[in-house]
């Protein structure tokens, strides 16, 4: 009867030994995967703001983050760089020199540094500001474009 159990209580050690090692394995697989994914999204980004910063012309686009940054991850562009927190990693980019960046905050005056999530939508303009051809960048303000009244269907089709 001793046997059985001791028998049984190895089985059970060897098994978990076997469930903790495999479950670090998929996990850091997962973590390998993440830290891709925001590398690449870091490489669009600097990519799309380097060819609109080398523009000859007035332009305007728009990246909705949700495409970008995952739910945890931040952008924080300021000083001619970026920083892309993403799980506990940092990845920066410079941006080119020649392009002048000028950050806009909320109450679009000037600022110098804006942090961008998952939720918000980055315009990107190419405009010319005081005689000079100058990147601007700011956050669209998506909270007052979807603050509308709704109808009240009810009282409407009452009335009619």
């Amino acid at each position: 009867m001793l046997e059985l159990i001791l028998s049984k209580a190895a089985l059970m050690v060897f098994g978990l030994a076997v469930l903790i090692a495999s479950g670090s394995l998929i996990s850091s697989y997962y973590l390998d995967q993440e830290t891709e994914e925001a590398n690449d999204s870091m490489q669009k980004i600097t990519g799309i703001l380097r060819q609109i910063g080398s523009f000859g012309g007035e332009l305007e686009s728009r990246l909705d983050m949700r495409e970008y940054l995952s739910s945890e991850s931040v952008l924080r562009i300021g000083n001619g760089s970026l920083f892309l927190l993403s799980g506990g990693k940092t990845f920066s980019a410079d941006l080119s020199d020649d392009a002048t960046i000028k950050m806009l905050g909320e109450d679009r005056s000037e600022t110098a540094l804006i942090d961008v999530t998952k939720d918000d939508i980055m315009v990107i303009e190419r405009r010319n500001d005081d005689g000079a051809l100058r990147t601007m960048i700011y956050i669209e303000n998506v909270d007052a474009t979807f603050s509308t009244a709704s109808t009240n269907l009810s009282t409407s089709s009452t009335v009619l």
